[in-house]
């Protein structure tokens, strides 16, 4: 029994660690490039007909914003057309007829597009436009976006390439030092646009666009098969289909799009569990055409670790399970003989994320003056922290089929300052919560477990495990009971 425990846990540091040596290529990648000029963005030549897509839903704080902020582009008034793809049921839907009746008149093409239900929700409601839509490329932005007034300016030149099917601008955020929360979500995402995306992009992977501030080019669209609402991440199924059908992606680094990030624990992990389920949906979905396909094998290993990277959420909550046993059983084998296979395993998965968060917490110090670098030694035990959330969003993908769309409530906040969402906005259920109590407790007792067995080489790592879950359970009940 203690031989095949003793499997299964370094099965499941093993399994992690494989995921870590993907994140070191993806970094070998990033390096080799850093220094790789940015593609020039000369001047335009041309202007084609551009539409831009927003879709809202019940989005009352940010809606005029969003729709003033795309009039102001820097674009020929005859080659811009806006939609505003507006599933709302409340008074959203007034402050959209408003502003768009305004715009009309100052001789703006602007549509105030309803459909009447939310069917296929963000997908149904970007294909609903297309068919209507007149640009030969399409712009999408949500409803907390801000993007400048050259951003058209600036991506449509990458299309000089007859093949470029979509530029993805990189995401700025407005409440980064908000809150703790906050200052890890920017830099996760720092993570995955300065590292991930620019290391798929340059090395000819592929990579995806994130849903909202990025250029397609509307061939590209048509030519994947259109907006299909089968997952709950329409972005990523979009882009891999799109890229299997020969057309290229690229993140344009230097441009960002200033957005919001969640600044409550439960819209976070609404967010989270959204993307988790439908990175898993999107993989049973399309992983078998890129198998199949005749694309480089690096391309294909590569798309099957993007794809289901989520699922080591599941080995995180396996291995918090197997945390007070497997100090007993290095007890029992000896510290040194243990210690020789827990080291690499540490270095291939703690050691390749630590570097990647680096990296990215590197370029976040040079574009802003961060007053909290306590996140970053924090950042793995909130990826922890996130295990139960995403672990659920896993097995829904898998056992139940399609989810429900549920969006990221937005607040209008375009500073640290804290901004209330609206109430009837506001996410009420908490599935995980109870979980999260359990392991937080079960984790600290593996703690004081070290201390009574005089382990204390083990206790950082321990306690990267109680700070996670506690954290997460602490914040999901002191918005349930504020």
């Amino acid at each position: 029994m203690e031989k095949i425990f003793v499997f299964i846990y370094f099965a499941l540091l093993f399994y992690i660690a494989f995921y870590g040596l993907h994140l070191y290529y993806l970094i070998s990648i990033y390096l080799k490039n850093s220094r790789e000029a940015i593609p020039s963005t000369a001047a335009l030549s041309r202007y084609p007909m551009v539409t831009v897509q927003l879709p809202i839903y019940n989005e009352r704080a940010v809606a005029a914003r969003l729709i003033k902020t795309i009039a102001a582009f820097d674009w020929p008034q005859d080659k811009l057309e806006i939609q505003v793809l507006d599933d709302s049921d409340d008074d959203t839907i007034s402050i959209v007829t408003k502003e768009t009746a305004r715009l009309a008149q100052l001789g703006f093409n602007i549509k105030h597009i309803r459909r009447g239900n939310r069917r296929g929700y963000k997908a149904g409601a970007l294909a609903f436009g297309m068919n209507q839509a007149k640009g030969d490329y399409i712009a999408i932005f949500d409803a907390d976006n801000i993007p400048h007034p050259d951003f058209l300016k600036r991506l449509m030149p990458f299309f000089d390439d007859p093949r470029m099917g979509m530029v993805q601008a990189r995401w700025s955020f407005l409440n980064r030092e908000q809150s703790l929360l906050c200052r890890a979500q920017a830099l996760f995402l720092d993570a995955h646009f300065f590292v991930e995306q620019a290391s798929r992009s340059r090395g000819g992977l592929f990579m995806n666009f994130n849903g909202t501030a990025g250029l397609w080019h509307r061939q590209a669209i048509e030519d994947a098969g259109g907006w299909q609402a089968d997952t709950l991440t329409e972005d990523l199924d979009l882009s891999y289909r799109a890229q299997l059908a020969g057309w290229k992606m690229i993140l344009a680094e230097e441009v960002d799009v200033p957005t919001e990030l969640p600044a409550t624990i439960r819209s976070f992990k609404t967010q989270q569990y959204r993307w988790a389920r439908g990175a898993v949906e999107t993989a049973i979905k399309v992983l078998p055409k890129v198998l199949r396909s005749p694309l480089p094998l690096k391309v294909k290993i590569c798309s099957c670790f993007h794809l289901t990277q989520k699922s080591t959420s599941l080995a995180l909550i396996l291995l918090s399970i197997f945390l007070i046993p497997a100090l007993y059983i290095r007890v029992e084998g000896g510290m040194l003989k243990l210690l020789l296979i827990d080291l690499p395993i540490f270095l291939a998965g703690t050691g390749s994320m630590s570097l990647f968060y680096g990296l990215a917490f590197r370029r976040q110090r040079e574009l802003h003056s961060l007053k909290n670098k306590l996140v970053l030694p924090l950042i793995t035990s909130i990826g922890i922290g996130l295990s139960v959330n995403n672990s659920l969003a896993v097995i829904s993908a898998i056992f139940c089929g399609k989810g429900t769309f549920i969006r990221t409530p937005k607040s209008g906040s375009t500073t640290n300052d804290i901004v209330r969402i609206p109430t009837e906005y506001r996410i009420r259920s908490d599935k995980t919560v109870t979980i999260e109590v359990i392991l937080a407790i079960y984790s600290a007792l593996a703690v004081g477990s070290a201390v009574f067995l005089n382990l204390y080489w083990s206790i950082p790592f321990l306690m990267t495990f109680a700070f996670g879950y506690f954290y997460f359970s602490w914040q999901s009940l002191r918005e349930q009971y504020a």
